[in-house]
């Protein structure tokens, strides 16, 4: 995990999904929406820092800039707001590219994302019944039984994006803007 020391302060964290659609409208007035490729995220953030922990940053980028993923802790996005309680476990294996997650009794809120002890994958609830779960998008990785899934205190895993300026104004505070991309394994 990507952690500071409390010298480094980690702000204006943002959290963006990719999601290519094609729309069309038929002659009918239908309106036909597909995905027409992996849903990922894209992330931004924001260190500031002393000049006495340029050192520290320095380690980070040159450990990471180089295309090695790192994970990060989503912050308040990443903590769960619904009703669910105790551990929540898949009870049928899943295949990759299965959208339908059979669990153990939950009440997991729709729109609330999830991740699975496999992979780290970002998922979001966009159906559910009192043991199944529907994600978007479909699965990266297969699910198998009895395979924890984790709705609190999540985390992503990203690589920084080759475009990123690392041009650091000195002065008595320092920032570095970086952009990430989810690493879709």
């Amino acid at each position: 995990m990507a952690s500071f020391s409390n010298n480094v302060k980690v702000t204006n964290f943002q959290l963006k999904s990719v999601e290519p659609m094609y729309s069309n409208q038929s002659w009918t007035g239908q309106r036909i929406i597909r995905s027409t490729g992996i849903q990922y995220y894209q992330i931004g953030l924001t260190l500031n820092f002393n000049p006495t922990s340029l050192g520290e940053v320095n380690a980070f980028l040159a450990q990471y800039s180089q295309g090695k993923p790192f994970t990060v802790t989503l912050g308040v996005a990443g903590v769960y707001h619904g009703q669910q309680t105790g551990a929540l476990t898949a009870t049928a294996s899943a295949a990759k590219g299965t959208r339908v997650i059979t669990t153990n009794s939950n009440q997991m809120a729709i729109g609330e994302m999830i991740q699975f002890s496999n992979h780290n994958k970002l998922y979001k609830i966009i159906d559910r019944t009192a043991t199944s779960l529907t994600i978007f998008p479909v699965l990266q990785n297969t699910v198998q039984t009895s395979e924890m899934i984790r709705y609190d205190n999540l985390i992503v895993e990203a690589v920084l994006d080759p475009d990123n300026d690392y041009t650091m104004p000195v002065g008595s505070l320092m920032t570095l803007n970086l952009k990430a991309t989810e690493n879709i394994v």
